[in-house]
């Protein structure tokens, strides 16, 4: 995926014309990673917004017993960071490339100025961030109110990105699953291993094959 093609995809930056994301991105650079690199540390300075043109990220964080905790899972297509971009305070979380990464960076100084002439863009990464924090809401509530087998049923659709009927292959560990929910890997592979011997998902080494969604929207239905 190239710069140009990444910027189409953001809710902003695909608002603004072709003349105004040349000029954006000749302030833009890409940054490559292996795997398990460091993209930013929580508390490190918010200088700028990552678009990831190829690889996988994930952004965690960290309980004082070093229980880890997966906020949000990044691929190709997409951008993170955009708290600290505008705020530019310390990270909210750490971010690290899974896989060999390219990614695009945009700093601050950059596009701070450029958003002040772009009134439209700043409504759209607004409605962006409000986005953002629904989902959380909404991790936040489930957490309190659904079991186990629930939430690693709806986890399991959003990751998806469930339709009906093709299978649909997640590029995801069971321990990196269990780190989204909060739970240990062993309550999760209890679980798939269940869902598994009843035809709802394949296992494979990183991956995890959903061949029955409807079954998976039964359990979320019924909380």
């Amino acid at each position: 995926m190239t710069p140009q093609e990444l910027c189409h995809l953001h809710p902003f930056l695909a608002a603004l014309t072709e003349a105004e994301r040349r000029e954006l991105l000749k302030h833009a650079h890409v940054r490559r990673l292996k795997a398990d690199d460091i993209v930013f540390r929580k508390d490190d300075p918010g200088d700028g917004l990552y678009g990831v043109l190829a690889g996988r990220v994930v952004v965690t964080v960290q309980s004082v017993d070093g229980k880890e905790l997966i906020l949000n899972m990044f691929g190709a297509g997409e951008f993170f960071g955009e708290i600290a971009l505008l705020d530019g305070k310390g990270r909210t979380a750490t971010a690290t490339a899974r896989e060999p990464s390219e990614l695009l960076f945009l700093s601050r100084a950059a596009f701070l100025p450029f958003l002040r002439q772009h009134h439209e863009a700043a409504v759209r990464i607004i409605a962006f961030l409000c986005e953002r924090l629904r989902r959380t809401t909404g991790m936040v509530e489930d957490s309190a109110f659904l079991n186990v087998s629930t939430r690693l049923a709806k986890q399991l659709a959003v990751l998806a990105g469930l339709t009906t009927s093709p299978a649909t292959a997640i590029r995801l560990s069971q321990e990196e699953l269990a780190q989204t929910l909060g739970v240990s890997r062993e309550v999760v592979s209890r679980q798939l291993a269940v869902w598994r011997d009843a035809g709802v998902v394949e296992l494979g080494r990183g991956r995890i094959v959903v061949r029955d969604p409807a079954a998976l929207d039964r359990i979320v239905a019924g909380g």
